[in-house]
């Protein structure tokens, strides 16, 4: 599904899976893995999520840093790879350092070129991931923002953090195109009134209809369109 969002104000995207590809960080270790790295990097990602949103549920005050150390440790204990300190530290480095998926660079460098509607991410990670990834990335340049859940004590998909964006633009929620490759994470945005917009890379089948996106894109590439067809319209 594609649909047109109609006129928005600034764009939003999330962070790691989205733009930044965490699974070829991963991959780079692959020496030290033995064959573990895709289920390394899937575990790891799946208990980052699931750490963060039972420290919001709980009340529990941390940061993304932390979580995924303690994502980390978990997965690589789950996996027979012990409490080995210097891989471990690779890793959390490597996550720090994921390179952005093949389609983002050329699709953020055509959305920056609109000085008019501000380009931002919005990510669990705490500032100085988010930092240091869109860095080494060389993305850094490209946003007007990087907005960090970390000054509101909880995660996505909360409520709190969605109106981060909003906030820091001056614009109503429905002003903002949010893109995102988790399906959780596009219903929060939805049910917090930004125009989600699905990143579905791998076409899965589609979850959460009580909190529809508002558009489905299968790569990065299709963003500047989507967007410029709903200007054209509005």
């Amino acid at each position: 599904m594609s649909a047109v969002l109609g006129a928005v104000r600034a764009v939003v995207l999330s962070g790691h899976g989205t733009v930044f590809d965490s699974t070829a960080a991963v991959r780079a270790a692959a020496d030290a893995l033995g064959g573990r790295e895709e289920a390394l990097a899937a575990l790891w990602a799946a208990k980052r999520f699931e750490y963060a949103w039972i420290a919001t549920a709980t009340g529990r005050r941390t940061e993304l840093w932390q979580i995924t150390g303690e994502a980390l440790d978990h997965a690589m204990a789950a996996l027979g790879l012990g409490q080995n300190r210097l891989l471990r530290a690779r890793l959390m480095q490597g996550l720090l350092q994921a390179p952005p998926f093949p389609d983002a660079r050329p699709a953020l460098t055509a959305l920056a070129g609109n000085r008019q509607r501000p380009l931002a991410l919005l990510t669990n990670a705490s500032a100085m991931m988010a930092t240091a990834t869109a860095k080494a990335g060389e993305l850094f340049s490209l946003f007007d923002a990087l907005l960090s859940a970390e000054p509101t004590g909880v995660f996505k998909p909360s409520p709190v953090v969605y109106q981060l964006a909003p906030a820091r633009f001056g614009i109503a929620p429905a002003e903002i195109a949010y893109v995102s490759a988790h399906a959780w994470d596009v219903a929060g945005a939805a049910l917090s009134g930004l125009r989600a917009v699905w990143l579905n890379r791998e076409g899965a089948v589609p979850e959460y209809a009580w909190a529809p996106p508002a558009a489905v894109i299968a790569s990065l590439a299709e963003l500047p369109g989507l967007l410029e067809a709903g200007q054209k319209v509005a």
